[in-house]
């Protein structure tokens, strides 16, 4: 009812807005006007519609009010989600302009009862913005001083700084000296100036009057009435009055502009770089990301480069298999010792050793057997250390393809199903060795072992303890057993530490390391399968398009 759409209409000089009673603008519309001096008509296009050109202006009405209802509805309701129309005109200036919904007061139909709420919040979330300039139209039939506009104007901007009032229907004012003094602007300070404006009737709109008469009567109402401000005054006035405003914000903020377009190039450079340009020939990006996948992935195994885990860790692959040794086969191999029970266990494979008779000398076999069943305990920890040292090769081969297959999930997820095929392969190889490996340590017990012997003799000549002299002799026998049990097993236990590793290294991870490449090569270099396997994630063409035409228009903003 102030006449909003009237203003926007006369600055565009079109018929383009919807019309009738109650509230009509229940989205936002943004209107991007572009100068375009070659242009010999005015046309525009919708961001919902980009490829689609209007230059029938009744069919631009008819859409804004076809795309508020598909998401509104037929109801009154208000949603935040904008309308975008961009015009091309040689005769307008650039300037960017937001229609937004009058502020309702009462609910009608079935609007909400907190429309009222949602209105004003609504409007402010766009005059909130500080780089905003805020155009608070108001009725000139209206007391100035009662104006909703104004009002909300004046609590996102308490100086009034950005906002410039219009007074539309100016010629329904009384000619009194107050409201020459506000028109003036003497009477209610507004720092960007008040300028009225004359709207077209509904009988004038419905007769089809020319905005351009329209214009003509306006320039003659107030050169008879205001004629010494009426320079000042009308929406050829106001148009000029605002591009003047958008060219001082510009200079004010244009060091600052500088500076962010500087890093939203640098942003969007870096984002095109990470995606990647688009692949011309894809059997030769194909060997390349295989050959720089096999390269990154032996890098980090040797060291040289660390990649971030799944859990966040930024670790190199090597360090990472270092500390799986540390915390699974060294750590749980040290702290395997003999049971509580080893003692009475001793006795019990003597006297089953020893048959019907008492032993004078403990049979070879006691030893040998209770020394057997030792060794066996450390095959969970030898089979715990290839599980976690193969699931950290799977790892770090996932988190290696998610970087450099990142924009191909075909091939991403091809290359990690040979990966996973080979590191399954080569854990066999691992445990078929350290399994015929424990085989060979439980079969036989090396009593002549270098270490063994040289420190059996100790144990044999020393005593147990103070007491020892006086235990009986069954006694002391398990006593000596159990020290060279001890021994024995410390010795096993070391040679593990240094076999497990050794063995991983060289069996698992070496030779996945040799033959990755060459099975990659093998099994995915195939033409008839290319098309498929370089098949580009939607989501990266979508984002590099967007980055891409993010970059130009941020090139085009530099050089003006």
């Amino acid at each position: 009812s102030a006449g909003k759409s009237s203003v926007l209409e006369s600055i565009v000089r079109k018929n383009f807005l919807p019309r009738g009673g109650g509230i009509v603008t229940r989205r936002p519309l943004i209107i991007q006007i572009t100068q375009e001096i070659l242009s010999t008509e005015s046309w525009a296009c919708f961001l919902h519609q980009p490829d689609k050109k209007y230059t029938d202006f009744d069919e631009v009405r008819d859409e804004i009010v076809a795309e508020t209802n598909r998401l509104c509805g037929d109801s009154k309701n208000i949603l935040p989600d904008p309308i975008t129309l961009k015009i091309y005109s040689a005769d307008l200036p650039s300037l960017t302009l937001v229609d937004l919904p009058g502020i309702v007061k009462v609910p009608v139909g079935d609007q909400p009862e907190n429309i009222e709420e949602q209105t004003i919040n609504l409007v402010k979330s766009f005059v909130q913005n500080p780089n905003s300039i805020i155009l608070a139209v108001s009725p000139g039939n209206v007391d100035l001083a009662n104006s909703e506009a104004l009002k909300m104007a004046r609590q996102v901007d308490p100086e009034s700084r950005r906002t410039l009032a219009v007074i539309t229907k100016a010629d329904l004012m009384e000619r009194t000296t107050e409201n020459r003094l506000v028109l003036e602007g003497k009477s209610i300070p507004v720092k960007l100036g008040i300028i009225g404006v004359i709207n077209r009737s509904q009988v004038k709109i419905e007769e089809g009057q020319p905005i351009t008469q329209c214009l003509e009567e306006e320039e003659l109402f107030f050169k008879s009435n205001y004629n010494y401000i009426s320079g000042e005054m009308g929406t050829p006035y106001l148009t000029k009055r605002l591009c003047q405003i958008l060219l001082e914000h510009v200079k004010e903020c244009l060091p600052e502009l500088i500076i962010r377009i500087t890093e939203q190039k640098v942003i969007q450079q870096n984002i095109l770089d990470s995606l990647g340009t688009k692949v011309d020939d894809p059997f030769e990006m194909l060997i390349q990301l295989l050959y720089k996948f096999c390269q990154i992935f032996d890098k980090n195994i040797d060291g040289k480069e660390s990649i971030k885990l799944c859990n966040g860790k930024e670790i190199s692959g090597g360090r990472h298999l270092f500390q799986q040794f540390e915390n699974t086969i060294g750590s749980d191999l040290e702290h395997l010792v003999l049971p509580e029970d080893i003692e009475q266990q001793i006795e019990d494979e003597i006297m089953s050793s020893s048959g019907a008779k008492p032993a004078l000398f403990t049979p070879n076999v006691t030893f040998e057997n209770l020394a057997s069943n030792q060794v066996k305990i450390y095959v969970q920890p030898v089979k715990k250390a290839i599980k976690k040292c193969c699931e950290t090769i799977t790892e770090i081969t996932m988190v290696v393809s998610k970087n450099i297959f990142r924009r191909f999930p075909n091939l991403k997820r091809e290359a990690h199903h040979i990966c996973l095929s080979l590191i399954m392969s080569k854990t066999q190889a691992v445990e078929q060795f350290l399994d015929n490996y424990l085989k060979c340590e439980i079969s036989y017990i090396n009593t002549n072992h270098k270490l063994f012997t040289k420190d059996r003799k100790k144990i044999e000549e020393e005593n147990l303890d103070e007491d020892s002299q006086n235990l009986p002799f069954e006694k002391k026998n398990v006593k000596r057993i159990r020290a060279l049990l001890e021994l024995y097993s410390d010795i096993i236990k070391n040679q593990l530490m240094d076999v497990v590793p050794k063995t991983v290294m060289s069996f698992m991870v070496y030779s996945f390391k040799e033959d990755l490449h060459k099975e990659l090569i093998k099994r995915l270099a195939d033409k008839q399968k290319i098309g498929d396997l370089m098949k580009e994630d939607v989501f990266i063409e979508e984002k590099r398009e967007k980055a891409t035409r993010m970059l130009e228009a941020l090139e085009k903003a530099d050089a003006v």
